[in-house]
Parts: C-alpha cells; sequence; structure tokens
C-alpha cells in the first residue's frame, strides 16, 4: 500500500508521497529506496500511482512513449489500465497542458473538480487529516506560494515522520507541479525509532548508533535543475550511499557509492542530462 495525496492551490499543484513498496511474495518490504510514485512524464504532465506497481510504470512509460502525447489520450489510456485491475491500481494525472487540473482514476471511473485527491491506504489519508496544523502564522513564504501550501507540506512529513500505519514508510517524494514546469522539490528529512531521554541517554554511544542507521536515519532528496524529468535522487549520508529513480527507463533505483551530497548531486543532474540528450536524439 502507499500514500499519494495531490492538492492545488490556484495554478499549483503540490504531490506528496512515499516511496515503500509492499511485495505480496516477500516477507520483507521494500521501503528504502523503494519506488517512486509520482512520475513526471514532461514539463506539463505527472502520473502518480497507487497499487500493483509495475503494471503501474509500464502505463505511465506506455504514454511517456506516446507520440503527441495529451492529457486527453493519458487519461483515457489509464482509465482502460484502471479498469483492468479494479481495486487494485489507481492513479492521479496532474496537468497543465492548458490550465491545472488534478484528476483521480479509480476503478475505471474519472473523479475531477476537488480541490485534492488521494490515492492508497484508506487509513493513512484518515490520520493524515487529523495532524494537527499549528495555529502559527507562516512567516517568510515567497509570494509564488500560499501558507496553506506550507502547511500542507508539514503536515505529510510530519505524518510521516510519526504515523505508525502499515505499508506506509520511506522517504517523502515532494512533486511540484507548476504552469513553469513538473519537477522535484529538494529537501532533506530524517527519522528515528527511539525516544530521547535527556540527561540518562549516552550522547557518544547514540552518535554512534546514529552512524550506523540502527536507530536513526538522515536522507536528502535531490532533483535535476531542469524541469519535465522523471529523475529524482535519494542519498543517506550515514551509508554514503544514494539511489537514483529512473522510473522511465528501471523499474528499481539505481544504487550509487557516493562519499558527499554534492558528488551525489551530480550524478543525479549527468543522469538528467542523460535523459535530456536521448529524448533529442529520439
Amino acid at each position: 500500500m502507499t500514500i499519494v495525496v495531490a492538492m492545488k492551490f490556484d495554478e499549483r499543484i503540490c504531490v506528496m508521497s512515499d516511496t515503500m513498496i509492499s511485495d505480496r511474495d516477500q516477507v520483507r518490504d521494500n521501503i528504502i529506496p523503494g519506488r517512486l510514485k509520482s512520475i513526471v512524464i514532461n514539463e506539463w504532465l505527472t502520473v502518480s500511482y497507487a497499487g500493483l506497481s509495475t503494471q503501474a510504470i509500464d502505463a505511465i512509460r506506455e504514454i511517456f512513449h506516446a507520440n503527441k502525447v495529451t492529457t486527453k489520450s493519458a487519461v483515457e489510456y489509464l482509465l482502460e489500465v484502471s479498469a483492468r485491475y479494479p481495486d487494485e491500481l489507481d492513479f492521479i494525472v496532474c496537468s497543465h497542458e492548458v490550465k491545472a487540473r488534478i484528476i483521480k482514476i479509480s476503478n475505471g471511473t474519472l473523479m475531477e473538480g476537488a480541490k485534492a485527491y488521494w490515492i492508497g491506504s484508506a487509513q493513512a489519508a484518515a490520520e493524515l487529516s487529523k495532524v494537527p496544523v499549528l495555529d502559527a502564522e507562516v512567516e517568510s513564504v515567497p509570494e509564488y506560494m500560499s501558507a496553506a501550501e506550507v502547511v500542507f507540506r508539514s503536515s505529510f512529513i510530519t505524518y510521516m515522520r510519526e504515523n505508525r500505519c502499515e505499508g506506509i514508510g520511506g522517504a517523502v517524494v515532494d512533486c511540484l507541479c507548476s504552469p513553469y514546469g513538473h519537477c522535484y522539490n529538494t529537501h532533506a528529512g530524517a527519522f528515528s525509532w527511539d525516544t530521547v531521554i535527556l540527561g540518562i541517554d549516552n550522547n557518544e554511544e547514540r552518535q554512534k548508533n546514529n552512524r550506523t542507521g540502527m536507530y536513526h536515519y538522515e536522507y536528502h532528496i535531490s532533483s535535476t535543475s531542469a524541469r519535465g524529468q522523471g529523475i529524482v535522487g535519494f542519498y543517506l549520508g550515514q551509508a554514503k550511499t544514494g539511489f537514483i529513480y529512473d522510473p522511465i527507463h528501471y523499474d528499481e533505483a539505481m544504487k550509487i557509492e557516493a562519499t558527499s551530497l554534492s558528488e551525489f548531486s551530480k550524478l543525479v543532474e549527468d543522469a538528467g542530462q542523460v535523459l535530456s540528450r536521448n529524448l533529442h536524439n529520439n
């Protein structure tokens, strides 16, 4: 299971998702790196999915490789795919082909007109709606971004950090769909599994454990500088290891050894440039 939530703020659409993949045939879930749930297809079209991951990615690749893709053609195709897998595969389409649109596709039916849609775990969606929102005024918000958008992102990140919903987890992927292009937002996060008791815990021992990632891990999400690219990176500084998601070409994230975040970010940028060259050559 998963959780993907898309919310519209004027002409901007914010899509938040996790990375965890649950495999019925495996004893353990694929939490890190998991898979990318929101896939940028071009500068104005992004498709997110929940459910059967392999089938979803195959469908999104078909749209990516189609000649003269439109929002209409993408939606029609995803409706057929969704109907093929009732109760097992849902999509959210975010488009700026003409104007900002959010379209939810579930069980072969289309929903549009609401400010926000979610797909995935109903439990997670219900719990997310109950995350306390601080009354404090949001400060230093850029002119192009509303305070409501900041609060939405913060609520999702808070839920991901504190939730105990089965099948939800991994990293937070923040996908921005705007009239100026669709992309992934670079950001950092951290998760801990235990409780710190001030004055009692051995700080030196804790720092040693933190470096192993046993009880705590920190991550960075790295995006490419160009918009319209379905490539994003996930870097674990403690392990000096990163993963590059390129679902248009590979089902699984590519594992990369990198000694620093700056080195890894350059590799993500290089992957984006390779994708651009391939598109121009085709």
